[in-house]
């Protein structure tokens, strides 16, 4: 139980830390990241890739403007549902960006569209709050992505801020270290 305090803990203070960045530094620090982003290899291979819709008042890495720019250069976007009753994501194809509706928790999610299976998708870009060194990450705490994570066979990114990288995330058993994180900064691999 202790190490579930311990994350509940650090998440909060990362929220916090996520927060409090200026809006020049998040659309700044966004773009670096991107960049990065498309220069690598899993980035510049795949097809079908898999990402986040960023939510910018929540402070996560701004993911718009690529997946409309993926979407224009023809690419396979994939974007999640989030499913609050049983706590999984149905991955969606996206056709537009304009197919995207807020939901009530204010998310944009499409409100229909062909479902896509997880071992279709040949990149997976992930949100976080926080991450370590060793490529550990912490969410939100719901479960969503680990339980993603678990039926991928094809590289997971995720992309976070610097100042939101710490010494070491506390784990458990069902948590999944991903392949690579990209921050402002750096890149981590595992």
């Amino acid at each position: 139980m202790e190490t579930a305090e311990n994350k509940e803990e650090l998440r909060q203070q990362l929220l916090a830390q996520r927060e409090a960045i200026s809006e020049p530094e998040f659309y700044g620090a966004s773009a670096t990241i991107i960049e990065k982003l498309k220069e690598q290899k899993e980035y510049q291979q795949a097809q079908t890739i898999h990402c986040y819709v960023s939510i910018n008042k929540r402070r996560e890495v701004e993911t718009k403007a690529l997946i409309w720019e993926m979407i224009q250069k023809g690419r396979e976007v994939v974007v999640p549902v989030t499913n609050m009753d049983d706590g999984t994501l149905t991955h969606i194809r996206l056709q537009s960006f304009d197919d995207l509706e807020e939901n009530k928790w204010g998310v944009l999610e499409p409100a229909t569209g062909v479902e896509v299976s997880p071992q279709e998708l040949e990149l997976v870009i992930v949100p976080m709050v926080g991450a370590d060194r060793n490529c550990n990450r912490i969410g939100y705490g719901k479960g969503f992505y680990d339980r993603f994570l678990e039926e991928l066979n094809c590289p997971t990114v995720g992309l976070i801020f610097d100042r939101n990288v710490v010494e070491s995330i506390p784990t458990e058993s069902f948590d999944v270290p991903l392949e690579k994180i990209i921050t402002e900064k750096r890149i981590l691999k595992k």
